[in-house]
């Protein structure tokens, strides 16, 4: 496992927040001060997931996902790969799980 540095909570300002890594779109979210970091893949086909209206939605098949969790509406057992945040002093680390 990796921790990749995020940056310091404070510049972070929009909730869910686009974060790019190594050339990958991910949304950093926080709901009750815990942090998490949502992959920007579509668990079916891999395609692209925006932001459209304070929600999470593919717009290849029009699944839309839980903003805080990366829970599929539309399909129960589907969700985003979801990674863990660290809050430390107010600097954020994303613990990536490299393959």
């Amino acid at each position: 496992m990796n921790e990749i540095l995020l940056g310091s909570k404070d510049q972070f300002t929009a909730n869910p927040c686009e974060v790019e890594l190594n050339g990958a779109r991910f949304f950093l979210t926080e709901k009750d001060g815990v942090y998490s970091l949502l992959s920007s893949r579509c668990p079916h086909a891999g395609y692209g997931v925006e932001l459209e209206n304070g929600e999470l939605e593919c717009p290849l098949h029009g699944w839309t996902f839980e903003v805080h969790t990366g829970r599929c509406h539309n399909v129960p057992n589907a969700k985003l790969q979801c990674f863990e945040v660290i809050d430390r002093e107010g600097m954020l680390f994303a613990q990536i799980v490299m393959a």
